[in-house]
C-alpha cells in the first residue's frame, strides 16, 4: 500500500539540530555530492578531511587522492583548521554551476 505522507493542514513539523548534527548534515552533504563538487569520476578514490570555524561561519572540505594502502595508516596531512584560517572562500554557491574548489599543492599550503 503506497500511503499518501503529508503534514495536517493545521500542524507544523520543526527540526531543530545543534552543532555536532549540523556538522554531520554538511558532512554527509559534501560525501553525497563530492564527485559535483571536486570535479571527480569516482569519489571513492578520495580522501577528505572537513573543519568549520563556528565563530566565523566557515566551513572547509579538502580532498586528495587516496594514499595507497601501505600509507593508510598515516593521518590527514593538512592540519584544515590552520587552512580554514589562511584561506579565502572558494565559492559563493555550490550549485552555481561552476567550479567550487581551487587547486593547491601541498608545499603552496604550507606557505600560505
Amino acid at each position: 500500500m503506497n500511503e499518501n505522507k503529508r503534514i495536517p493542514d493545521d500542524k507544523y513539523r520543526i527540526i531543530k539540530i545543534g552543532k555536532e548534527a549540523l556538522f554531520e548534515f554538511l558532512y554527509e552533504s559534501f560525501i553525497d555530492n563530492e564527485e559535483e563538487f571536486f570535479d571527480i569520476s569516482d569519489g571513492t578514490t578520495i580522501v577528505t578531511s572537513f573543519d568549520i570555524d563556528w565563530d566565523k561561519r566557515e566551513f572547509i572540505c579538502i580532498a586528495r587522492n587516496e594514499l595507497p594502502e601501505e600509507f593508510e595508516h598515516l593521518q590527514f596531512d593538512v592540519n584544515t583548521t590552520e587552512l580554514l584560517s589562511k584561506i579565502e572562500a572558494t565559492t559563493d554557491s555550490l550549485y552555481n554551476g561552476s567550479k567550487c574548489y581551487v587547486e593547491i599543492s601541498k608545499s603552496d599550503i604550507d606557505n600560505l
